[in-house]
């Protein structure tokens, strides 16, 4: 019978002989097999005057490094995974065979959490349902939030008995004078702490980010000395649980209506064409509009009860103010009165100077000193100190 060991060095053969972007996705018994295996473990024991970690393993070169530098570090190491996707997608399933393999070579224990249901109802559902209202989501923000500092946080801790969890994101956990501080990593072209914005200052004292000290090529440099399985694998640049082959537009004609609208010109007010299903816009998006201009336009705004999309020149993307929602600050005492700090409204924006204002309700209000282009509902705000060093909270854009 297959056992997980046997497909694992099974895949291993196959990704060695073909690389990873080439070779078929895992069959859903491959994956059930290791999955099973994994779950069923028995949690070893805290060895003495040991504290244990529980690193949130991928299958990627990031998370593996993370448990390498951890092990090294002197901690208890145990490895956990969740199950997130029931097959066929761009890097979930292959994730889970590569963690079990880097966890083989460390000597260390790999468990994995069916995750599967949760996934999908507040995740993938999540994506979908928010295209259909004009809101163009950050599902992996999302994921941060409830899957990995919310189930897995809390399975490492009461199940694994783990002290804290660690994981392959690029951002650093300080203490200042001020306490501690969620700060970027030093590596500017890597920092991921805008995705960590819902972390509350509970999940981000139970946490270790070790990566946020070292630039990616050093990752990989140490993973390669480690001869982990997983030092050359590519970074994954898409959506986990769109199929590989999956535009997103076709992923989600799997669960829009397409009702065609016009598209019209946001100053003029001219009719320009015909879209077919507002979900397949999202502001600031120039290419693919399917109408002809003598001038450059974009997506201004998306109206899905009315069925338009209006479009305009890159003038007509900015403004100056935003209200955020579900408002979360990675501070010890969040703040009451109008401050100001830099704010960021895209992962690859840069942070600039704005008033922010706390109101009722959970929400904020954000005016720039200058505007910004595109701000988008659905995607996060992130509130960073005027040094740019720490990121202090964020929230939804409404």
């Amino acid at each position: 019978m297959a056992t997980a060991e046997n497909l694992t060095a099974e895949k291993a053969t196959k990704i060695d002989e073909k690389g990873v972007n080439e070779m078929p996705m895992p069959q859903a018994e491959e994956i059930e097999a290791i999955c099973k295996v994994a779950s069923a473990r028995t949690v070893s024991p805290v060895p003495a005057n040991k504290t244990r970690v529980a690193v949130l393993m991928s299958g990627g070169v990031d998370s593996s490094a993370t448990a390498l530098l951890m092990q090294k570090a002197g901690y208890d190491v145990i490895g956990v995974t969740g199950w997130l996707i029931k097959s066929g997608s761009r890097c979930c399933d292959t994730g889970m065979i590569d963690a079990a393999r880097v966890c083989e070579q460390l000597g260390i224990e790999h468990h994995a959490v069916d995750l599967r249901e949760m996934f999908k109802t507040e995740i993938m559902d999540q994506f979908h349902e928010s295209y259909a209202r004009a809101r163009t989501p950050l599902p992996c923000s999302l994921c941060n939030t409830l899957v990995k500092w919310g189930a897995l946080l809390r399975y490492g801790k009461k199940i694994l008995n783990a002290s804290y969890i660690a994981t392959g994101h690029y951002a650093r956990v300080v203490e200042t004078e001020h306490g501690t501080r969620l700060a970027k990593a030093r590596d500017e072209h890597k920092d991921q702490s805008y995705v960590l914005w819902g972390l509350t200052m509970e999940q981000v004292k139970s946490t270790l980010l070790p990566l946020g000290e070292f630039t990616k090529d050093e990752i990989r440099a140490i993973a390669t000395e480690g001869g982990l399985v997983t030092a050359n694998r590519p970074d994954s640049q898409d959506l986990c649980f769109i199929p590989r082959g999956t535009t997103t537009q076709q992923y989600l004609s799997n669960f829009l209506k397409v009702e065609p609208g016009p598209i019209i010109h946001t100053v003029t007010g001219q009719i320009l064409g015909e879209h077919q299903g507002t979900f397949n816009y999202t502001i600031g998006q120039r290419k693919g509009l399917g109408i002809a201009s003598s001038e450059p336009l974009y997506v201004t705004s998306v109206d899905p009860d009315l069925r338009v999309v209006y479009v305009g020149p890159k003038e007509a993307l900015l403004r100056r103010e935003l209200t955020a929602s579900f408002t979360n600050w990675i501070l010890e005492s969040p703040p009451v009165e109008p401050f100001k700090a830099l704010a960021k409204i895209r992962y690859n924006s840069k942070a600039e100077p704005a008033e922010i204002t706390p109101l009722p309700d959970n929400k904020v209000q954000v005016v720039f000193d200058e505007p910004q282009p595109a701000i988008t509902p659905g995607q996060v705000l992130g509130i960073y100190d005027l040094g740019d060093q720490y990121i202090l909270g964020g929230g939804w854009i409404d």
